[in-house]
């Protein structure tokens, strides 16, 4: 059956986005696709256009493809990694026979030959399932592997497929690969990758390759996390993106690669709508306060992330400190796009409804899954500015962990259940959204997809491009540009319905990109009165030659063939969607002399808050600017264009960025700062930034003064040490930039291979101490005499490092001062012992009598080095002691099995052993980690030892940035920072111990009502899936998105999962120490609210 050509050409204004009234989640049935067979460990999936599902599987997730938490010794490694081969190189100087002990807790001897080594790498593969349902009855019955082989020992997981026009595509790192069934056994006889350079990192498992979707230019599109990118294209251009999430693109037979976009952390999937435009949910970093990120992504754009931020502990992070993460504000750094506002936890599936799927109510809905906390969500979104904002958002959906979604050609929802959690376990499935009143057109449009389109009359083709679904329209414009129907897409395109129109200029101009001859006619349709159509022809025309813009690699002008008058009069167009696409238009093209033009456009931006209007100035300026041009705008009145020329010099890496240190503005010089110092650096523009530090009237600016600070200390030299010794000693400044200036002197001679401030891996050589040496003495007296007692203190740390001899009665005085604080005290025993002074053992034992621990456990750990025999002496009175605290106990029994490692140590350790049961709880795990040390029999170290004992400040650091843990991606506390993902624990003090321990060690066995995800199907063939709430007398009790409860009688079910938290048991990721520290301060928690 055919639509006829009136019908295709009549407006279809019913799919058009009207914003009408909110649909019934409740009109959406969720039902198991696959009830008769599990789906090992999905991950994504894609339908061919019969109906059948392509589902990729994972077994290398954090097996063979490692993740950074569990080898955080790796860190300084993996972040110099700059191409994914660099990273195999690694490896296979890591995992050699050599090294096979010491790989054991790397990767399990999956061969068992007794090694572990690369042979273990490449041991599992991951897969793609060919799933049918054969009889049509709405049921999947047949599934296959469509696909292996994926070993590579650098190889990540199978996050991404697709299958299109008779391939399929399935991104895994460090490939994208195009397979084929030539003879269609469902196995797939042909495979090549087109293309190679992705995962430069180990970084988090899952931050891999997703998303795969054909864009409206025939492109393949996807995403790859912040594992990043070190690629090359076929033609020759490269693209070193190495710690930055991305969205990339390619032409479907590998050429014309290009990063489109970049400084994503990890979004996952990727959604057109009908208009073209590309949205994307980001995932966050697990910082405490921190929100994923709803992202309209569009070319060139710099989201702001990058992988280095995630290890920044404890320290300046711009990711946070800069506020990089939120949607816009004023000061906000102007080298990102923002996202458009904060969404919800766990992003993973993301799917527009095409047109015809599902039902009526539904059209125009982006649908969204939230993996870790089983919840799936709805919105549309609605134009602001040139930008968007979501609408019409809600929860359609809970219970149960999908991560891909796609929806099939039959118009309902399908997404894969990775069956409970993040570890793999083979189990899972795939389900299904549908509605009982469909879409009216949903079989017609099936049928329609199911067609042969090379057998369809070119007249057909052109009124299917008006055709009410986005595939429908989609496959008849692809067809038109293969048979080369440029002279009927142009008629099209000049006349007609508004999407008819629009898909007929896509269609040209990909036409016009294809064959390399693109001949510039579609501009004359500029004057049409429809903005859209307007937006079109500038978006679709200045993408028909290649894009050269990269950062640190943007040519800038450059000669083109075309006229832009017409570009650049687009400008000034009403539509502020127009002048976006026409300046990204024009720095695509190079239009040398189109400067002008968008510097006026830009002095136009309303305000700063118009961020998409600023990148598209940003975008076209470094197209088509020269860095003359972009010098000379230092002298404008206006901060915004000052901004603009900055990150347009920035990417180009032009030192001529230089000059926009000396702005009148603060947040400018800021911005300039950034763009010498960050990423890759702009070498020719350090040392300015650099002298900046003694001339700058923005002496309190953090993110300034650190990376001047840090310029100085890139170059070494006694110039620049002088400059940072200076700075020391200012009293007009901060404190702790002093204190970050005098931690750049302690570090001088030994840089160390991660910088400083932004944590990039930049290696500097170890330089001659003499250059600090020299700068601090002169400065020394005056640090020493500073009214702040934390410079005194640092200042006496960095002189003793430096080995500056200060007077040993001046040690004494402040050491035995009960008025300074600790850290000063503490320094100054510490420059006694270094000095060998002979007041030193009485500066200990008047340590002792301190109020402050902190002091008599520095003392104990100096007497332990200084004189042991006596340390010795003070332990067993510090054990015995009713006035010594735990800390200090646990101290003197770790110097036990430590410096004091002693015939005498161990006689006190067996004391003690000997009656272990009346040992305190909060010493036994002590007790027995330093018998261990010195190989005593002792009872084993229990976890029921981590009860008592710990350190609540310790424990608060560890629930908020353990880079393994990360209980603050999941939970929230007290101060209402974090996730809901799991439970919220601000009372949880006000349960016992034991239950936080058994929470920690053991997650599944007790868990939390409304946590925990379950899924049942009835002997009726019914499904059901939601939080588990309760089971008690034979009826199970499961609640709904909408938090309505579902009782269901136990003997009618059929089948169950099991009731899961996405917790994983963190006994095997955390040490008992740091599990006793996190005890202690759950325990500190006890809101009533």
């Amino acid at each position: 059956m055919k639509f006829s050509v009136s019908f295709l050409l009549s407006t279809p204004l019913l799919f058009l986005n009207l914003f009408g009234e909110k649909p019934n989640p409740k009109s959406l049935e969720f039902t198991k696709w696959t009830p008769n067979f599990l789906v090992p460990d999905p991950v994504a999936l894609s339908f061919d256009n019969q109906g059948r599902a392509y589902v990729t599987q994972t077994q290398r997730r954090k097996a063979n493809d490692l993740d950074i938490r569990q080898n955080r010794d790796w860190i300084p490694d993996d972040l110099s990694f700059k191409t994914p081969d660099g990273k195999r190189a690694f490896y296979h100087k890591a995992f050699t026979s050599q090294n096979s002990d010491a790989n054991k807790r790397r990767v399990k001897d999956f061969n068992k030959d007794g090694k572990h080594d690369l042979a273990d790498l490449r041991f599992l593969s991951e897969r793609i399932h060919l799933i049918e349902d054969t009889d049509s009855d709405g049921l999947a019955d047949k599934t296959s592997i469509y696909a292996e082989g994926f070993t590579d020992e650098i190889g990540g997981i199978a996050a991404g497929v697709l299958h299109y026009d008779g391939d399929v595509y399935t991104t895994i790192v460090p490939d994208v690969w195009k397979l084929r069934d030539t003879n269609d056994d469902g196995k797939a006889d042909q495979r090549q990758s087109i293309a190679y350079g992705f995962g430069v990192h180990l970084a988090y498992a899952g931050h891999d390759m997703h998303g795969l979707t054909v864009g409206p230019d025939g492109r393949i599109y996807w995403t790859i996390g912040d594992k990043g990118v070190g690629a090359s294209s076929k033609e020759g251009r490269h693209f070193q993106y190495p710690n930055q999430g991305a969205v990339l693109r390619c032409d479907t037979d590998g050429s014309n690669f290009e990063v489109y976009a970049r400084g994503l952390r990890n979004v996952q999937e990727i959604a057109f709508d009908q208009y073209g435009n590309m949205f994307g949910i980001d995932n966050d970093s697990d910082r405490p306060g921190e929100k994923e990120r709803f992202v309209y992504i569009v070319q060139h754009m710099d989201a702001g992330w990058r992988s280095n931020w995630q290890y920044r502990n404890g320290t300046f992070n711009p990711w946070m400190d800069e506020n990089l993460s939120i949607p816009w504000h004023k000061g906000q750094p102007a080298y990102i796009t923002p996202p458009i506002s904060l969404y919800n936890n766990g992003p993973a599936g993301l799917a527009f409804n095409p047109g015809t799927a599902l039902g009526e109510e539904w059209q125009n809905y982006f649908f969204h899954t939230s993996a870790p906390n089983g919840q799936q969500w709805a919105f549309q979104v609605e134009q602001d500015g040139a930008s968007f904002k979501m609408v019409n958002d809600m929860q359609i959906g809970n219970g149960v962990p999908i991560v891909g979604i796609n929806f099939g050609p039959d118009g309902a929802l399908y997404g894969v259940d990775w069956g409970g959690g993040y570890p793999l376990n083979e189990k899972g499935a795939i389900w299904k959204w549908d509605v009982k009143e469909k879409h009216p057109l949903r079989a017609l449009t099936a049928k329609l997809l199911r067609s042969d389109f090379s057998k369809t009359a070119t007249n057909e083709l052109i009124a299917t491009l008006n055709h009410p679904d986005q595939r429908a329209r989609l496959k008849a414009q692809f067809e038109l540009v293969k048979r080369g129907a440029r002279k009927e897409l142009w008629k099209a395109a000049r006349s007609g319905p508004q999407l008819l129109r629009i898909h007929a200029i896509w269609g040209l101009c990909q036409f016009d990109r294809l064959t390399k001859s693109p001949k510039g006619d579609i501009l004359e349709l500029l004057s049409d009165p429809d903005p859209e159509i307007r937006t079109q022809i500038v978006r679709s025309f200045g993408e028909i030659l290649t894009s050269e813009l990269a950062l640190h690699q943007a040519p800038g002008p450059r000669d083109s063939p075309f006229d832009f008058l017409e570009l650049e009069k687009c400008l000034e167009d009403d539509s502020p969607r127009v002048r976006f696409h026409a300046a990204i238009a024009l720095g695509n093209l190079g239009a040398l002399g189109s400067s002008k033009a968008l510097i006026k456009m830009a002095r136009n931006i309303p305000d700063e808050s118009n961020t998409y209007q600023r990148h598209a100035a940003i975008a076209g300026l470094t197209g088509c600017a020269s860095s003359e041009i972009l010098a000379a705008l230092a002298s404008e009145q206006s901060e915004l264009i000052q901004k603009i020329a900055v990150v347009a010099l920035r990417r180009r890496a032009d030192p001529k960025v230089r000059h926009f240190l000396y702005s009148p503005f603060k947040n400018v010089v800021a911005e300039a700062a950034r763009a010498i110092h960050d990423d890759w650096s702009i070498p020719n523009a350090i040392p300015a930034l650099a002298r900046s530090l003694a001339t700058t009237k923005w002496i309190k600016d953090e993110g300034f003064i650190k990376r001047a600070i840090n310029a100085n200390f890139h170059l070494g030299t006694p110039e620049a040490a002088t400059r940072v010794a200076d700075y020391t000693i200012r009293a007009d400044v901060p404190e702790e930039l002093r204190l970050n200036a005098l931690d750049a002197l302690r570090q001088w001679s030994k840089p160390g291979k991660l910088d400083r401030v932004v944590g990039r891996y930049r290696p500097l050589s170890d330089r001659d101490p003499a250059i600090a040496t020299n700068a601090v003495y002169k400065k020394l007296t005056n640090l020493l005499i500073d009214p702040s007692q934390k410079i005194q203190s640092e200042a006496m740390a960095l002189a003793r490092l430096l080995k500056i001899e200060i007077p040993g009665e001046a040690l004494v005085a402040v050491a035995k001062n009960e008025s300074s604080i600790p850290a000063l005290r503490i320094e100054a025993l510490r420059a006694l012992a270094t000095q060998k002074n002979e007041k030193l053992l009485a500066c200990i034992t008047s340590a002792f009598e301190s109020k402050e621990h902190s002091i008599r456990i520095e003392a104990l750990k100096i007497l332990a080095k200084f004189n042991p025999l006596l340390a010795l002496d003070r332990v067993e009175v510090v054990l015995s002691s009713n006035k010594a605290n735990t800390l200090e106990k646990q101290t003197a029994l770790a110097l036990l099995g430590g410096d004091l490692a002693s015939a005498k140590g161990d006689s006190i350790l067996n004391l003690l052993l000997n009656s272990f049961e009346e040992c305190p709880p909060s010493l036994k795990l002590d007790l027995t980690e330093a018998a261990a040390v010195r190989q005593i029999n002792a009872p084993d170290p229990d976890f029921t030892h981590t009860l008592e004992g710990g350190d609540a400040d310790r424990g608060r650091n560890l629930f908020m940035n353990h880079i393994a843990a990360q209980c603050i991606r999941c939970h929230k506390v007290k101060d209402g920072k974090g996730s809901d993902i799991g439970p919220n624990l601000k009372s949880a003090g006000l349960q016992g111990r034991g239950h936080h321990l058994e929470a920690i060690v053991d997650p599944q066995k007790t868990i939390t009502e409304g946590y925990g995800s379950i899924s049942l199907t009835l002997e009726n063939g019914q499904s059901i899936a939601g939080l588990f709430k309760s089971e008690m007398k034979g009826v199970i009790e499961i609640k709904d998105a909408e938090g309505v409860i579902t009782r269901v009688v136990s003997e009618n079910v059929k089948e169950r999962t099991p009731v899961i938290s996405t917790m994983p048991p963190m006994g095997a990721i955390l040490t008992k120490r740091e599990i006793r520290d996190i005890i202690e301060y759950l325990s500190t928690l006890k809101s009533k609210k």
